[in-house]
């Protein structure tokens, strides 16, 4: 009995590597604190943004943005890693994590502007960015408009444009071609489960509601438009990560804007899943010995 409860739960632990990369195996530990990590506020009009640093002050600075949906503390694993030989500054996004929403009108500019309002108030000038997802459509963003701030970046199993996202269509996707989309009309989207349970967990459930409304208000505006020509623009030297098995953002898409940005460097991740790629020990490792090579 007890050998037949050990492949079950083996089961289910492949089967969260392979159809849902990754995210159903590491829901538990979604909220697991940063180890040696320090939480501050920064305030601007009706915004309040969280963000957490952790490793020596002395060492070079690096920001850390996190995916759609997800917050700092999600990547505990890497940030810890990361912090062994940066000083480390993982941000909340507006609407994500502790982070309030605020009142102004979404625009990923916003997202870049709030990055550099943490940055300003911690007192750095320049500094290197890592960003997982979503979060490294907003080091395109920063590469955009604030060209002058970042060193170099690091973008983990991202895009530039939502015709590199892999809408699930026989699915049950909370991305859809026409825009984000929530638990609705008996559907239950698993990986929405997992981040509504852990926004419960971390008290900011309702805030969390009201997020997933205008995600689903600014329909197909939330997702990533930059062109060709934009990403030729960006002159930042960024590293490009590619999860060789991602079902979420297509990898032929990520080799592209790779071979798009005129200072790049590709690495391809061999087995790695969307969330998995720096999840899983093993690609973990892999990814944070590119980042270190990258950026010393």
């Amino acid at each position: 009995m007890h050998g037949m409860m050990r492949r079950s739960v083996h089961l289910l632990v492949l089967t969260c590597y392979l159809f849902f990369g990754c995210t159903g195996f590491f829901a538990s530990k979604m909220i697991d604190p940063i180890a040696n990590s320090e939480t501050h506020q920064m305030f601007y009009q009706d915004l309040t943004m969280y963000y957490y640093t952790v490793g020596d002050k002395t060492d070079p600075p690096l920001v850390f943005l996190h995916g759609i949906l997800a917050f700092t503390e999600a990547y505990s694993e890497l940030i810890e890693k990361l912090s062994e030989r940066f000083y480390v500054i993982g941000i909340d996004l507006r609407g994500h994590g502790r982070s309030t929403i605020g009142s102004q009108t979404y625009s990923h500019k916003l997202i870049a502007e709030d990055v550099i309002r943490v940055v300003d108030e911690i007192g750095l000038d320049k500094f290197h960015v890592v960003g997982h997802s979503a979060g490294g459509f907003a080091l395109l963003s920063i590469g955009k408009y604030f060209s002058n701030r970042m060193i170099k970046g690091v973008s983990i199993a991202s895009l530039y444009n939502h015709e590199g996202i892999d809408f699930q269509e026989k699915g049950d996707d909370y991305l859809t071609p026409g825009g984000f989309r929530d638990n609705q009309n008996g559907r239950n989207n698993f990986t929405l489960k997992i981040f509504d349970s852990a926004y419960e967990t971390l008290g900011e459930k309702e805030k969390f509601e009201n997020t997933k409304k205008i995600m689903m208000e600014h329909r197909t505006e939330m997702f990533p438009s930059y062109t060709s020509a934009d990403l030729m623009d960006i002159k930042t030297p960024i590293l490009v990560i590619v999860a060789e098995n991602d079902r979420r953002i297509k990898p032929d898409h990520t080799i592209q804007m790779a071979n798009l940005l005129p200072n790049s460097r590709m690495e391809l991740v061999n087995g790695a899943a969307h969330f998995g790629i720096i999840k899983r020990k093993k690609t973990l490792d892999v990814v944070v010995e590119h980042i270190f090579d990258f950026l010393k």
